[in-house]
């Protein structure tokens, strides 16, 4: 049995590709696999997969300082076959791995350089800098590891890096969210699970919510997801504050729960280039649910949403259009049901994760076997 290990410390223990996609996938395979994170809960087992905790520290800095020796010395420890990384500012620990001869592969799940350009948190005038320091640390490092990368957008990126290139989509199982769907969504119900920042829609998701009250629509919106006290108070909703509510972050299971109280899932994603490009994992996992999807109007995403007729693709910055579309879908039951279904067809059909899976599997094995084969 090959032991692996899987490294972040920045993404939650139970995060839906490390953990269920991947930890638990593997797992079942017959792997022996182990969950490094950095999240202060404590050890853990679940689901055949043992969960060590390093301790989480204020910030992500602060975690790469503290948690660099003690991953270290917990590998020396494990002695794994391979290690498999999910965070940019772990590249220097994997090359520290990599020199021992373990084979390490780094998980791409955005388009990092981009998406520090585009940190409305960071100031502008530090954000090229960190940018261009970034893509150095990168091509400095990158070309020991094989490369998973999270949408196909990123091979033209990473052509020609890295040990090996494979392509692992965020897709959900086709049957792993069955529990979520429910056939008669009669209640008013607006659903959203991930990350919440404006970048990800919040302004525009709360300016629609504000023109719904004022059209006297009845609904209730559940945003699931990490949110900061201080975003929190910078949010207006005291004209809707009986409409909605902020669960912050919940285990996939405990969020899914919500939806079926929902006609709709948002995924109003703004024009950032790591978006445009990207995929959101949770339009999949609406569709698997037969939750009628909202989601931005870029190319790629229309391919999925509107092509095969699960919801609606809007103008990310349009709070008019965003709340004409919800409106329309609480009041149209049948509408509901019909894109619902469109959505869980084609994710039956075609969009789902077996096949992503098995990518994983097949190039940990040729990469697992060449490594024993060269001792």
């Amino acid at each position: 049995m090959y032991k692996v290990v899987h490294i972040s410390t920045v993404h939650p223990r139970r995060d839906t590709r490390i953990f269920y996609r991947e930890c638990v996938s593997l797992s079942k395979k017959g792997y022996q696999v182990i969950l490094i994170v950095a999240d202060g809960l404590g050890k853990e087992n679940f689901e055949e997969v043992n969960i060590i905790d390093i301790g989480k520290s204020k910030n992500r800095i602060e975690n790469f300082v503290s948690g660099y020796l003690k991953i270290l010395k917990i590998l020396n420890e494990l002695k794994p076959d391979l290690v498999h990384f999910h965070d940019a500012e772990l590249m220097i620990v994997g090359k520290a791995i990599q020199r021992k001869g373990i084979p390490v592969f780094y998980d791409i799940h955005e388009n990092v350089a981009a998406q520090i350009l585009d940190k409305a948190h960071m100031s502008r005038y530090l954000r090229k800098p960190f940018h261009y320091i970034y893509r150095i640390v990168e091509k400095l490092v990158i070309n020991s590891f094989h490369l998973i990368l999270a949408e196909e957008s990123y091979k033209s990126i990473y052509l020609s890096k890295g040990k090996s290139i494979t392509v692992v989509l965020n897709l959900p199982e086709e049957d792993s969210f069955a529990q979520f769907i429910n056939e008669k969504r009669t209640e008013n119900g607006i659903f959203y699970i991930g990350g919440i920042s404006n970048e990800r829609g919040l302004d525009v998701i709360i300016k629609a919510l504000h023109i719904l009250k004022k059209r006297k629509v009845n609904f209730f919106m559940h945003y699931v997801g990490a949110i900061t006290e201080n975003d929190l108070l910078k949010i207006n909703i005291k004209e809707i504050k009986e409409n909605i509510k902020f669960y912050g972050r919940m285990d996939l299971i405990e969020g899914y729960a919500l939806s079926k109280k929902c006609k709709v899932g948002l995924a109003v994603l703004k024009p950032i280039k790591n978006y445009v490009k990207s995929y959101p994992t949770k339009i999949f996992e609406y569709m698997s649910i037969k939750l009628p999807v909202i989601t931005s109007n870029f190319e790629l995403y229309k391919n999925v949403v509107e092509k095969y007729k699960s919801g609606y693709c809007i103008d990310p910055i349009s709070s008019e259009e965003l709340a004409d579309k919800i409106e329309i879908l609480l009041k149209d039951e049948n509408l509901v049901k019909r894109m619902g279904e469109n959505g869980k067809k084609v994710i039956t059909e075609k969009f789902n994760s077996k096949s992503e899976e098995l990518k994983l599997y097949e190039i940990y094995e040729d990469v697992l076997k060449t490594t024993k084969n060269s001792l």
